[in-house]
């Protein structure tokens, strides 16, 4: 509940920030709304690629899809949903997975060229489901789906125009999934992820754009 309350606490202060931003802002705007697809690499970092020792996640992939506003020409906001997935070591046939639904701000740095930077930066809720210990013996792995949990990412990426309202981009960014004290129950009993869940991201995909009428 804290995580959520956090959350929506920074969903108001960026709509605040681009609501301001964007009255001040005179610039004609030639594009909308953009939507897109996403899909690329996983890396586990920090105490994900160690969980429980011998059971760390390995890498893995992500696939997404987003949609935003342009309240600027070039300044954005939007929602997205991402599924991640990391695999395990060894023959356990189970994977750390991350169901992911938030909203992002993004800022584009148009230019003359057919290449074009940007920064984004997002905050979510996650759905984490872990591979869990259910036997006192730890003889038996489940994967356990978690209480939601607040997530944040920041990105920087680059747009290639391949279309005049579109093209492929690349992208790179840090994930934090603030999992630490999620908790869930099975059977009566009761388990709790004692440490946050944070991996590198690298992503391409299709980004297309809907101008101004």
């Amino acid at each position: 509940m804290k995580s959520l309350r956090l959350l929506f606490t920074l969903m108001a202060l960026v709509l605040f920030s681009i609501t301001a931003y964007a009255q001040d802002e005179d610039e004609e705007k030639w594009r909308n709304f953009e939507v897109g697809i996403t899909g690329g690499l996983s890396l586990p970092s920090g105490d994900l690629s160690d969980w429980n020792d011998s059971l760390g996640a390995e890498t893995g992939f992500n696939l997404g899809i987003y949609g935003g506003y342009y309240f600027t020409a070039d300044f954005c906001t939007g929602v997205y949903f991402t599924y991640t997935q990391e695999g395990m070591p060894e023959d356990w046939s189970l994977n750390y997975k991350f169901y992911d639904l938030g909203a992002y701000a993004k800022y584009a740095f148009s230019n003359e060229s057919n290449f074009e930077p940007y920064v984004k930066l997002s905050a979510g809720v996650v759905w984490p489901k872990f591979p869990t210990w259910v036997t006192e013996e730890q003889n038996r792995l489940r994967e356990q789906s978690y209480d939601p949990a607040l997530s944040l990412g920041g990105y920087v990426g680059l747009l290639w125009y391949t279309a005049e309202y579109g093209g492929l981009y690349l992208e790179a960014g840090y994930h934090s999934n603030f999992t630490d004290g999620t908790g869930t129950d099975w059977h009566g009993e009761k388990y709790e992820l004692d440490a946050n869940a944070n991996y590198m991201e690298v992503k391409a995909g299709i980004m297309v754009f809907f101008g101004s009428e």
